[in-house]
């Protein structure tokens, strides 16, 4: 574990006394490569004795046990590794697909230099995804940053990966991940308008679930996640991070040449 990783498992530590007992944490994965298999099994098996699943946009009360699993990408390790435990352990989740990129190798800028051998899932595998475990919901159509598009070409984006998956599915996707949880307002009205009902970020952030926002927050996860590092973002003690942000962006302003 590196040096940044311990600081946020540090103060995550501290925190959770702090953390709101009556909100829902979303956590979101990319791949479950094989050599990672065994890692998210255990987690599922952790999250099936001490956890409540629910969808991320779960709207009725919850408590601290209240966790919604989400997977960005769509990538096939997900369907070959991570459904087999979710079926065993009764878990659902929800797999955002980008939909300009099924069936081929990931080509948008990666994360993980290690998600590059991944390979999406086509849209024959995305259909045969057993529809009581996952849900599908859109991840764009090219995986790209949607804030610095023109507002037809965000149109476009949102707008086709939403019909495409709706053909495959033969149910309404009313749910989007931004990729690399980039948006601004206009980003969020632009999907509002092409009907979807919530929009997911990578910030980690305590939901309240009686809340009208269409946007909620992610806090991201692996299957190579140490357990006490696993139990603290489930448990929504990595909810200080946006507010670190904030303080950060507004120490940065005050400090900015004139």
């Amino acid at each position: 574990m590196n040096a940044k990783r311990l600081a946020k498992l540090l103060i995550s530590a501290f925190y959770l006394p702090f953390a709101r007992r009556d909100r829902l944490t979303i956590l979101y994965y990319h791949a479950v490569p094989a050599d990672q298999k065994v890692g998210f099994e255990r987690q599922m098996a952790t999250l099936s004795r001490s956890a409540t699943i629910v969808a991320p946009d779960h709207a009725g009360p919850v408590t601290a046990r209240s966790v919604a699993i989400t997977f960005d990408d769509a990538f096939r390790s997900v369907a070959q590794h991570a459904l087999p435990a979710l079926a065993e352990n009764g878990i659902s989740a929800t797999v955002f697909v980008p939909t300009g990129h099924m069936g081929d190798h990931p080509r948008w800028a990666m994360e993980s230099a290690g998600d590059q051998a991944e390979i999406v899932m086509s849209a024959a595998e995305i259909g045969l995804l057993p529809p009581d475990i996952i849900a599908i919901g859109s991840h764009a159509v090219s995986h790209p940053r949607l804030s610095p598009l023109d507002e037809a070409s965000i149109r476009e984006e949102v707008t086709r990966s939403k019909a495409i998956l709706e053909t495959i599915i033969g149910k309404p996707v009313t749910q989007l991940a931004f990729p690399y949880g980039d948006h601004d307002d206009r980003v969020v009205r632009i999907c509002t308008e092409a009907g979807y009902t919530r929009v997911y970020t990578v910030a980690p952030q305590p939901i309240d679930p009686t809340d009208q926002d269409i946007k909620r927050g992610r806090t991201s996860v692996s299957p190579d996640d140490h357990p006490f590092e696993f139990y603290l973002k489930l448990r929504g003690a990595y909810g200080w991070m946006p507010m670190a942000s904030a303080l950060k962006r507004r120490l940065r302003s005050r400090h900015v040449p004139v």
